[in-house]
């Protein structure tokens, strides 16, 4: 749109009005805080929700300032948007799944274990949407994507701790092997996910794979398919060689029982 002042009309009605809105979702009212109640609510009683039924698919769902709310679905429906003025903790009791386009943690908190008691389920959310769907404006300068997670409260993430994340090929891993040796007693399993970083000149010759057996003695790991590329490993590390640099092959443990 141009507005360029060179109309010859009279001067007296040379008068404008634009009106604009930021508003594609809802426009956002005020939060009203109010003290946290003193009993818990379980996402899957209805008998905890104003209307007296659980949450179905596609609906928006509020979880209201004063509530401390536990999310204990296994697994959900697609909502639409999840707003969280309250306090809603994913419970440690069982396996939980969340699936949402819009998860917004406004004047509330969000928990998934936490520091003194990590969680040690295995806790998801997995976010829905496509490019024409439609966007929410949280403020009216800022404009969220079509899924996403917005935070301006609290969100706090306790996961199980891993022995590491980060080990080293031990041995030279050549391209089409389905076995991998690295440092002995970690706590890998079977379905872990491991990526293996490049050791040559080629930036993206990594490789992505899951742990089908470890041994815990020996650091053998066998992969549910084989490698695509070569990746260099040493028994002992190269820093007193290399100015203090280790260039084994790195092996990222990528497995976490909270998954986004």
């Amino acid at each position: 749109m141009v507005i360029n002042g060179k109309n010859n009309t009279d001067p007296a009605n040379r008068n404008i009005l634009i009106t604009t809105s930021r508003c594609v979702g809802p426009c956002l009212a005020a939060v009203v805080i109010k003290e946290t109640e003193g009993t818990k609510r379980y996402w899957s009683n209805p008998g905890d929700w104003p209307s007296k039924a659980v949450p179905k698919e596609g609906d928006t769902v509020e979880i209201e300032s004063g509530w401390d709310m536990i999310y204990d679905l296994q697994d959900s429906p697609v909502f639409k948007m999840i707003t969280v003025n309250g306090i809603l903790t994913f419970s440690n009791k069982t396996n939980t799944h969340m699936r949402v386009k819009h998860l917004f943690v406004r004047a509330g908190e969000l928990h998934i274990g936490s520091k003194e008691l990590p969680y040690d389920k295995t806790a998801r959310i997995t976010l829905y949407g496509s490019r024409n769907e439609e966007t929410i404006v949280y403020d009216n300068a800022i404009e969220g994507g079509n899924k996403l997670i917005a935070n301006v409260g609290t969100i706090s993430l306790w996961g199980k701790a891993r022995t590491q994340t980060l080990t080293r090929l031990r041995k030279e891993a050549k391209k089409g092997d389905n076995s991998i040796t690295i440092e002995a007693g970690l706590d890998l399993v079977a379905g872990d996910r491991l990526g293996l970083a490049p050791t040559s000149f080629a930036s993206d010759a990594s490789d992505d794979v899951f742990v089908s057996t470890y041994d815990n003695v020996t650091g053998v790991v066998t992969l549910n398919s084989s490698l695509l590329h070569y990746h260099w490993g040493a028994d002992q590390s190269t820093a007193s060689r290399y100015n203090g640099v280790d260039i084994r092959g790195e092996v990222m443990i990528l497995s976490r029982n909270i998954i986004i």
